[in-house]
C-alpha cells in the first residue's frame, strides 16, 4: 500500500468497513508492517462506556448511536488543527476505553484512523482525512460470532452468532445505507 505523504508533512488516513471486515487487522499488519512509526486510533476508544449504556445501549453496543462521536469528531478536529492530541484506546479485557492511551505529537507523520462509521454522512468527519479506504467485505456472522464468544462478549459461540446477526448485522447494513462512499478508494 503506497500512501500519499507529500514533504514530510503529517497525514490523517482513514480505514473503514462493515464489523469483521479486517480494519483493525489491516491496520496492524499491512500499514504498521510497512509504516513502522505509523500511529493508530481507533474509533473503538469512543464506546460510550458500559455504565453509561442503558439496556438498550448495552444490546446494541456497537451501533453508531453507543459511540461518543461529538468527542470523536472534536478530537479529530483539533489534531487536523494542531497535529497533536491525546487519544483514548479500546481494551477488550476491560469491555470499555482506556483514556489518553494514544499520543500524537507533530513529530508523527503517518496517522490512521480506523473505525466502523468513519464515512457516515451524519457524522460528516470526511474532510479531516487526507486519504480514505474501506475495506470491501461481505459481512460473516460466523466469524464476528466467534469473536464475540472469545473476547467475552457472548458466553457461548451460538450466542455469539445470534448476537452478531442481530447487532453487527444490522450495523453493517446501516454503514452501507448511510455512508458517503465516494472519493473512498476500496480495498478488497
Amino acid at each position: 500500500m503506497i500512501l500519499n505523504q507529500k514533504d514530510d508533512k503529517q497525514i490523517i488516513i482513514a480505514i473503514a468497513g462493515v464489523p469483521g471486515s479486517g480494519k483493525t487487522y489491516f491496520c496492524k499488519n499491512v500499514i504498521c508492517l510497512q509504516y513502522p512509526d505509523a500511529k493508530v486510533i481507533p474509533m473503538d476508544g469512543y464506546h460510550i462506556y458500559r455504565k453509561d449504556l442503558n439496556e438498550e445501549g448495552m444490546r446494541r453496543r456497537g451501533a453508531a448511536f453507543t459511540f461518543d462521536y461529538q468527542r470523536f469528531k472534536a478530537d479529530l478536529t483539533n489534531l487536523r488543527e494542531t497535529g497533536t492530541g491525546s487519544f483514548p484506546d479500546f481494551q477488550h479485557s476491560i469491555k470499555d476505553p482506556v483514556e489518553n492511551a494514544i499520543h500524537i505529537t507533530k513529530e508523527d507523520k503517518i496517522i490512521v484512523v480506523e473505525g466502523l462509521y468513519l464515512f457516515l454522512k451524519e457524522w460528516d468527519l470526511k474532510h479531516l482525512f487526507d486519504q480514505k479506504f474501506f475495506i470491501n467485505k461481505e459481512f460473516n456472522a460466523q466469524l464476528i460470532g466467534q469473536r464475540h464468544y472469545v473476547c467475552g462478549i457472548e458466553d457461548t459461540l451460538e450466542k455469539g452468532i445470534q448476537r452478531a446477526i442481530e447487532n453487527d448485522k444490522v450495523n453493517a447494513e446501516y454503514i452501507l445505507q448511510n455512508s458517503d462512499l465516494s472519493d473512498v478508494t476500496f480495498i478488497k
